[in-house]
């Protein structure tokens, strides 16, 4: 008998709960607990428009500022309504954006620095990209792919409004980009990659479910290593890339690292460990497949309160005489 839209969730609903079980090493409960947690948003203060000291000042006049994120610089937590944030003239005006504290964790792992030739992969709509223009203040080379013309143009307006400079904007497949870009190599990359977004789920939410599955996941997952092989084919010796997803499928996540890793020499992982609470040990292994050891390298993050579930890698790639 077919299944009604209604059992669907209901089954899609008990294959996520117990595959987080299985990923967290946790009880039915806990994980359905985790899975339902409603996220706080954060704020980061932009210093290409305007002083981060002023602009904080006006935020804490507001009553919309909490505590600040130690391993993140000028990043705080949100107190009170998120619309009320929003329609401050000082967020309105670029000074600050809001944004979860998990997007800051691949900009970190990036450590953007003035002169560097950057190509954000998939960028829009552009926190990320208006990030690591910050972290240079301004002086490195930017290249923002989206593959989506409406998105792109919502970017360029929101990094406009940033006070984001030196620029470029590119309309590309990423699957194709290194055919795209041919010829071009960049220092760093960010390729925060299209995901099953599950860290911005909540269990409860039947919405939330109905286009999740593992089958989509493992779609996905061919995505993702294409779009990574294409990345590593634009990467300078010597460069980095970070890879991240909003996701906890270790299909979307370890297993792409773990599939660049065999089928690229010169790739390695470079460890990236902050103090952030809700970290986890990344998996040795899934569905009988064992992965590299150096994936303990990467950063897992479970559901929380505070920073969505979220994944982060930093590979290097060697140069000829390493």
């Amino acid at each position: 008998m077919k299944k009604t839209p209604a059992q669907k969730i209901i089954q899609k609903r008990a294959a996520w709960l117990e595959r987080t079980q299985q990923i967290l090493g946790i009880d039915e409960l806990t994980a359905q607990a985790l899975l339902d947690v409603e996220r706080r948003q954060g704020i980061r203060l932009n210093p290409l428009q305007g002083d981060t000291a002023a602009t904080l000042t006006s935020l804490k006049q507001a009553g919309v500022v909490g505590e600040p994120y130690k391993w993140a610089p000028d990043c705080y937590a949100i107190e009170g309504a998120l619309e009320m944030v929003r329609d401050l003239p000082v967020v309105d005006e670029g000074g600050a954006y809001i944004q979860n504290a998990a997007s800051w964790l691949p900009v970190i792992a990036l450590q953007p620095h003035a002169g560097d030739t950057i190509l954000d992969i998939c960028a829009a709509p552009g926190g990320k990209t208006s990030h690591i223009a910050a972290m240079a203040g301004n002086q490195a080379r930017i290249t923002a792919n989206d593959n989506s013309r409406p998105r792109l143009a919502k970017m360029q307006a929101n990094l406009a409004r940033l006070g984001v400079k030196n620029t470029t904007y590119t309309l590309y497949d990423a699957t194709q980009l290194s055919r795209k870009l041919e010829g071009q190599v960049y220092d760093k990359i960010l390729l925060d990659a299209p995901c099953s977004g599950e860290g911005l789920m909540r269990i409860s939410r039947d919405k939330d479910l109905a286009t999740w599955s593992v089958a989509h996941i493992k779609r996905l997952q061919q995505m993702q290593k294409r779009i990574i092989t294409q990345a590593w084919e634009l990467l300078r010796p010597g460069g980095t890339l970070v890879y991240s997803t909003c996701t906890m499928a270790p299909e979307e996540d370890e297993a792409v690292v773990d599939y660049l890793l065999r089928t690229r020499g010169d790739a390695y992982i470079v460890p990236f460990a902050l103090d952030v609470p809700n970290s986890v040990i990344p998996l040795r292994s899934w569905n009988g497949r064992l992965f590299s050891e150096s994936i303990q390298g990467c950063l897992r993050l479970a559901p929380s309160a505070d920073i969505e579930a979220f994944f982060v890698c930093k590979l290097r790639k060697a140069t000829a005489d390493e």
